[in-house]
């Protein structure tokens, strides 16, 4: 897993707290404004930068679900693929694509996604209280 070089690491690390305060106030669409821009300054591939990649990306498509926006939430859904090569694939990016899917009312790409997470996280991907919906609507 490559780290970011130090001059980059340390702007990004700025930028996300930056970010961080935004959210802590409520300014939403600040926080996520700030960490696309610490997107922006992860050398490509962006994969192989496993940790800030992927859990800057899903930070961004969390926020999105705060302020309903699924569209945004969806353009970040199909980011997060290209983030975390390194990660033990639990089938975490496909539970969120699966959210994010479902928000959007695309049901039958939404299911496909569960299945998948669902397979690769052997039913753990649902286990949060938070998750009922999901996994109310996958089961039916």
């Amino acid at each position: 897993m490559a780290i970011l070089p130090s001059p980059i690491n340390e702007r990004f690390e700025n930028i996300l707290n930056e970010s961080n305060e935004q959210f802590k106030g409520g300014n939403y669409v600040d926080s996520i404004l700030l960490l696309e821009e610490a997107w922006n300054l992860i050398p490509e591939p962006k994969g192989i930068y496993s940790e800030e990649g992927y859990h800057l990306v899903k930070d961004i498509i969390d926020t999105c679900f705060i302020i309903n926006d699924f569209k945004k939430a969806k353009e970040w859904a199909d980011k997060i693929f290209l983030t975390g090569f390194e990660r033990i694939d639990t089938g975490a990016k496909e539970f969120i694509s699966g959210k994010v899917a479902f928000e959007l009312g695309n049901l039958e790409t939404a299911k496909a996604f569960f299945r998948i997470a669902d397979s690769k996280s052997e039913g753990r991907c649902f286990g949060s209280s938070k998750n009922v919906k999901y996994l109310e609507f996958y089961k039916s």
